[in-house]
C-alpha cells in the first residue's frame, strides 16, 4: 500500500531546487558587486599612482629649486653662501609633511676612479634610512633613489663638472596614509553600492514571488475543482498572458467535468442494467453447471457400469479362449479362437479408450505398469493390421531381437495403441512390398531397458503434403501441437502423446527410395521376478524354407535359429520340387518343408499339386504358410498332405506349435510351463471370490494351471465361513457383489484376523485409477483389473508368495504387518496426501544407496557405523506407513544399541537379512506403483478440474 503524505509534506520542494529569490539575488547583487569591486580597485590604483607622482613631483620641484638658488648664489662670498644654504635647507624642511630630509653631498675624486667618496656639506633633518654612495651618484642627471623604505631625489648642482648632488628623502607615511584614505572611500562606496543593489534584488524578488504564488494559488484553486473563479490582470504582458491561459485552462476543465459527470451518471445506468442481466445469467450458469456436473457424475456412473457389465463377460471370454487354445486344435479352429481373442482384446481396448476419454482430455491419464511380452504385442498387433494390408500387396514383418526379455513392465494396451498407429500409417504410405518392424535393444540399466522400434514404409502411396504435415508433427514441441490435424496425422499425434507421457521419443529418418523410417525410443522396465522360460530347442533339425521373398523369408530364417534349427532357402518356385529330387536321391532330404504361398504366384493349382506331390512322393513333412486368405484357397486339398498350416504373418508361438507337430521326435526339452514353481508353502492356497460362475470357474482353472489349491466363494458371506475354517495364503476378491461387497467383506476379514495378515487383491472390472486408492486405503494390498490375463495372474502371485514366503519361515507365529500402509501414512501427515507421498517417495530414493552401504558395513564389521545407519533409516520409517521395515530396522537398532561401547562385536546377521529383505521388498513394490494414484492425488486433481 502506497504511503500517504500530509499537506505540508506535499507542498514542500525538493531540497537540490533553488528559490526564485536565489536566482534574482544571483542574477542582480552578484554582477552588482563584481562592478562596484573592479572600479574601486581601479579607483584605487589610480589614487595610489597619483599620490605617488606627486610625491615624487614634489621632491623634483624642491630639489631642481634649491640647486637654482644655489647656482644663483654662487657670486657671493662662502661664508654667506654657506649660511644661506643652511636657512634654505631648514625652510625646505618645513614642510614635513612630503619632505623626511635634505642634504647637500660633494663628490671627490668620483670621475677619475669612479670609487670616490660624498661629503655632507649640508644637511637638515634625520639620517636617510638609506645612504647613498658614491656609486650610485654616478651619473649625470637627476633621478630617483629607492631602495628599501627610502624614497630620495637626487638632483645634480650645474657646473662644468658634476661635484654636488642635493638628497631629499620624501616622507612616505604622506603616500601610505592617502593610499588607507583612497582604500576607505573605496570600501564605502562598494557597501553602499551592494545595499542598493540588494534592496532592488529584494523588491523584485518579492514582487515576482507574489505574482508566482498568487498564480499558484489560482491553479491549485483549479486542481481542487473551483472553476468558477478568475484571476485579475497583471501588470506584466508575459503574466498577463500566462492568466489569461489559466483561466482558458480552468474554463476547459469545467466543460470536461459537465460531460465527464453526465458521461458517468450514463455508464452507472448502463452498468446497473448489465449487473441486474449479469445477476440472471449467473443464475442461469449456475443452474447449468449444476446439471453439468449431474451430467458429469451420471455419465460416469454410466460408464463405470457399462465397464463392469462389458469387462466381466469379456473376462471370460478371453479366459476360456487362452485356455481353448492351449488344447489340441487344428489350423483352422485356432485361427478362429484366435480371431476371437483378437476380437475381445480389441472391444477391451475400445472399453479402456472410452474410459480415459476424459483423463486424456484434462492431462491425467495414468498408465499401467504389468508383465507384458513385448514381441507379442507387436505380433498380435500386426495380425490384426494384417488384412488391411493385404489389401495393398503388403507383407508386414515382425523382426524381433534376440536379446530382448520375454517379460517387460509397461502398458501393454498403450504400446499396442502406438504400434497400431505408426504401423497402419505406414500401410497407407506404401503399397507392393514388404513393411519392416523391428524391435531392439537399445541400453540396458538396473531396472530399466530402453527399446527401439521403427517402422519403414515404401512411401509410394504418400501425398507430399501428408508427407510434411508428419514430419512437421514429429518435429514440432509439445506446445505447438495446438495446430488443426488432419485425420492422416491425427493416430500419429495421439502415439506421440503416449510416447512422451512414457518418458520415450520419436522420430523420423528418410528411407533410400523415397519411403521412410518412423523410430520410437521406448523405457521399460524389467520384471525383478522375472525368470527365464525354457527355450525350446531342436539341435540337428533341418528345415526348408521354400519362400520368394526374401524379407518374411529371414525372418523365420531368425525364428529357427533361435530354436537352433538349420534353416535351407530357397527363394525360386521352379526349383523346389528339382531340389527335393536331389535331396531325396542324396539322402539328405530336410526334416520339414515350410512352403509360402507366394510361391504359387497366383495359379494355385500347380501349386497344390506341387504340394501333395511332395508329401506323396517324396514323405515330405509340409508346412505352409500365407496369408489368411490364400490358405483357405488351398486348406481344402491340402488338409491332409500339411502337418500345420502358418497365418502370415508368422509368429513365434504358431511356428513353434507347426514345428511340435511337424517334427515331435526332434523336440528334446519339452517346455513344462512358463512360469516357475510359487515361492513359499509347498501348496499355496488361494480363495477366489467372485459372484460371477464364468469367472470363479476361470479363476480356478487359471489357478490349477499354476499348481494352486484353490477354494471359490460366489458371496461375501460365504467367502468369510470359508476364511473362519480353512487358512489361506492369499485372496482374490471381487468388489462388486449383491449384499456384503467386496470392501466390507475385507474389513470384516481384516477384524477377524489373529496371527497372520492374509494379503487380499481386489479383483474387479473397474478400471479407473482412483478406484485402486480407494480399494488400498479400504484395507486391500494389491488390485488387478478384469479381465485377467494367465501373465497377470501368476506375476501377482509369484510376487505376493515371493514377499511372503521369508516371513513365514522366519516368523509363523507373529502378526505380520503390511507392507506398505497407505492410511498410516496419511495418519502420520495429518491427513496430507501430497506430504504422505512427498516423505514416502523420500524414504524409497535413498533405499539403493542404504542398502548398498549396508553390506559395506556389515562385511566391514563396522558396527558403529552400522547403527548410526540404521538409526537413521528408521527414523525416515517413523514418518512414513512402512511397518515391517519399521520394525526391521528397530529391531536391529536394539540389537546393535549395547555394542557401541565395544571396539569389536559380532552382528546379528539374520537381523541385518531382514531388513535388506524389506528394504528389497519395498523397492520391488514401489517400482509397480504409481504413488499419485495410491494416495488419491489424480482423483484430487480432476475434482478440481471439474
Amino acid at each position: 500500500m502506497a504511503a500517504t503524505h500530509s499537506p505540508g509534506q506535499a507542498n514542500q520542494p525538493p531540497a537540490h531546487l533553488r528559490s526564485l529569490r536565489a536566482l534574482v539575488f544571483r542574477f542582480t547583487l552578484a554582477p552588482a558587486l563584481v562592478l562596484a569591486l573592479l572600479l574601486g580597485i581601479l579607483f584605487t590604483l589610480q589614487q595610489m599612482h597619483e599620490r605617488r607622482q606627486l610625491l615624487l613631483s614634489h621632491g623634483s620641484a624642491s630639489a631642481e629649486q634649491l640647486a637654482e638658488l644655489i647656482d644663483l648664489s654662487g657670486e657671493h662670498p662662502t661664508h654667506l653662501r654657506v649660511e644661506w644654504l643652511d636657512k634654505s635647507l631648514l625652510a625646505l624642511m618645513l614642510e614635513k609633511d612630503m619632505v623626511r630630509s635634505a642634504r647637500i653631498y660633494s663628490a671627490k675624486n668620483l670621475a677619475a676612479s669612479g670609487q670616490g667618496t660624498l661629503e655632507v656639506l649640508a644637511k637638515a633633518g634625520p639620517r636617510p634610512r638609506v645612504e647613498v654612495t658614491a656609486q650610485d651618484v654616478a651619473r649625470s642627471g637627476p633621478f630617483i633613489f629607492e631602495q628599501g623604505e627610502s624614497l630620495q631625489v637626487l638632483h645634480p648642482l650645474k657646473g662644468l663638472e658634476v661635484t654636488c648632488w642635493i638628497s631629499i628623502e620624501l616622507h612616505r607615511p604622506y603616500f601610505t596614509v592617502g593610499t588607507y584614505q583612497v582604500v576607505l572611500v573605496t570600501l564605502l562606496g562598494l557597501i553602499l553600492c551592494t545595499l542598493g543593489a540588494l534592496i532592488w534584488s529584494t523588491f523584485i524578488s518579492e514582487r515576482f514571488a507574489r505574482m508566482l504564488e498568487r498564480l499558484g494559488d489560482r491553479i491549485e484553486s483549479i486542481g481542487r475543482g473551483h472553476f468558477e473563479t478568475r484571476d485579475e490582470d497583471m501588470d506584466n504582458r508575459e503574466l498577463h498572458r500566462l492568466a489569461s491561459r489559466i483561466n482558458n485552462m480552468a474554463d476547459n476543465l469545467r466543460t470536461y467535468q459537465d460531460e465527464y459527470k453526465s458521461n458517468v451518471l450514463q455508464s452507472m445506468e448502463d452498468l446497473r442494467q448489465s449487473l441486474d442481466s449479469m445477476e440472471e445469467q449467473n443464475i442461469e450458469l449456475d443452474m447449468a453447471r449444476k446439471k453439468a456436473v449431474e451430467a458429469s457424475r451420471i455419465k460416469s456412473t454410466f460408464l463405470a457400469n457399462t465397464s463392469h457389465e462389458i469387462r466381466t463377460p469379456l473376462n471370460g471370454i478371453i479366459g476360456f479362449t487362452n485356455l481353448l487354445l492351449k488344447t489340441e486344435l487344428d489350423e483352422l479352429q485356432q485361427d478362429y479362437l484366435q480371431t476371437i481373442l483378437r476380437s475381445s482384446e480389441n472391444l477391451l481396448t475400445t472399453i479402456n479408450d472410452i474410459m480415459d476419454f476424459s483423463r486424456i482430455e484434462s492431462g491425467n491419464l495414468v498408465l499401467e505398469h504389468s508383465p507384458m511380452d513385448l514381441g507379442l504385442v507387436l505380433e498380435e498387433t500386426l495380425q490384426i493390421l494384417a488384412p488391411f494390408a493385404y489389401d495393398h500387396r503388403l507383407e508386414l514383418v515382425p523382426l524381433i531381437d534376440k536379446q530382448l526379455p520375454r517379460t517387460l513392465i509397461g502398458d501393454p494396451l498403450r504400446i499396442k495403441q502406438i504400434f497400431t498407429s505408426l504401423v497402419g500409417n505406414a500401410v497407407r504410405q506404401s503399397a507392393d512390398g514388404n513393411i519392416p518392424v523391428r524391435i531392439s535393444v537399445q541400453s540396458s540399466k538396473d531396472s530399466e531397458l530402453l527399446v527401439r522400434v521403427s517402422v519403414t514404409d515404401l512411401g509410394n502411396r504418400a501425398a507430399g503434403r501428408d508427407r510434411r504435415e508428419l514430419h512437421q508433427l514429429l518435429e514440432a514441441s509439445p506446445h505447438e501441437q495446438g495446430q488443426q490435424i488432419s485425420s492422416t496425422g491425427l493416430g500419429l499425434a495421439i502415439a506421440r502423446s503416449l510416447i512422451m507421457q512414457m518418458g520415450g521419443s520419436i522420430g523420423v529418418d528418410e528411407a533410400a527410395g523415397g519411403g521412410a523410417t518412423y523410430w520410437v525410443h521406448l523405457p521399460l522396465g524389467l520384471e525383478r521376478n522375472r525368470t527365464s522360460p525354457i527355450r525350446e530347442r531342436f539341435p540337428g533339425l533341418r528345415i526348408l524354407l521354400a519362400d520368394p521373398n526374401r524379407m518374411t523369408r529371414m525372418q523365420v530364417a531368425q525364428m529357427l535359429q533361435h530354436w537352433e534349427v538349420e534353416p535351407v532357402e530357397l527363394s525360386e518356385p521352379d526349383t523346389l520340387e528339382p531340389a527335393i529330387e536331389q535331396m531325396w536321391r542324396h539322402d539328405a532330404l530336410p526334416d520339414a518343408v515350410i512352403i509360402d504361398t507366394a510361391m504359387a504366384a497366383g495359379n494355385f493349382e500347380p501349386f497344390i499339386r506341387c504340394v501333395q506331390c511332395l508329401a506323396d512322393t517324396y514323405q515330405c513333412r509340409i508346412i505352409v504358410q500365407g496369408s489368411p486368405v490364400e490358405l483357405r484357397r488351398c486348406y481344402e486339398p491340402l488338409r491332409t498332405r500339411a502337418l500345420a498350416f502358418l497365418a502370415k504373418p508368422v509368429t513365434r508361438d504358431n511356428l513353434l506349435r507347426a514345428l511340435r507337430r511337424a517334427v515331435p521326435h526332434q523336440n528334446t526339452l519339452k517346455q513344462t510351463g512358463l512360469h516357475p514353481a510359487l515361492p513359499g508353502p509347498a501348496t499355496t492356497r488361494v480363495l477366489a471370490v467372485d459372484d460371477h460362475e464364468a469367472n470363479r470357474l476361470l479363476i480356478s482353472e487359471l489357478l490349477r494351471g499354476l499348481g494352486v489349491e484353490t477354494k471359490v466363494a460366489a458371496s461375501g458371506e460365504e467367502a468369510l465361513e470359508l476364511f473362519r475354517q480353512n487358512s489361506f495364503d492369499l485372496i482374490l476378491m471381487d468388489i462388486q457383489m449383491p449384499g456384503m461387497d467386496g470392501i466390507e467383506t475385507t474389513q470384516q476379514i481384516r477384524a477377524e484376523e489373529a496371527d497372520q495378515r492374509t494379503p487380499i487383491i481386489a479383483l474387479t472390472a473397474h478400471a479407473g485409477s482412483e478406484e485402486k486408492a480407494r480399494l488400498l486405503a479400504a484395507g486391500l494390498d494389491d488390485y488387478l483389473s478384469k479381465p485377467v490375463s494367465e501373465g497377470q495372474l501368476t506375476h501377482t502371485i509369484q510376487r505376493w508368495m515371493k514377499i511372503l514366503a521369508p516371513e513365514r519361515t522366519e516368523r509363523q507365529h507373529l502378526d505380520i504387518p503390511r507392507l506398505v500402509d497407505i492410511g498410516e501414512s496419511l495418519e502420520l501427515s495429518n491427513n496430507d496426501a501430497s506430504l504422505a507421498r512427498d516423505m514416502l517417495q523420500m524414504l524409497i530414493r535413498g533405499l539403493v544407496a542404504d542398502e548398498q552401504e549396508l553390506h559395506r558395513l556389515f562385511a566391514a564389521g563396522d558396527h558403529r557405523g552400522l547403527y548410526d545407519l540404521v538409526h537413521r533409516v528408521h527414523g525416515g520409517c517413523c514418518y512414513c506407513g512402512v511397518p515391517r521395515l519399521r520394525e526391521a530396522t528397530g529391531h536391529l537398532q536394539e540389537l546393535l544399541r549395547p555394542l557401541q561401547q565395544e571396539d569389536e562385536a559380532a552382528i546379528d546377521e539374520r537381523a541385518v537379512d531382514a531388513v535388506t529383505r524389506e528394504i528389497r521388498a519395498l523397492r520391488e513394490w514401489a517400482s509397480e506403483q504409481d504413488l499419485d494414484v495410491l494416495f488419491g492425488l489424480v482423483e484430487l486433481q480432476e475434482a478440481e478440474n471439474i
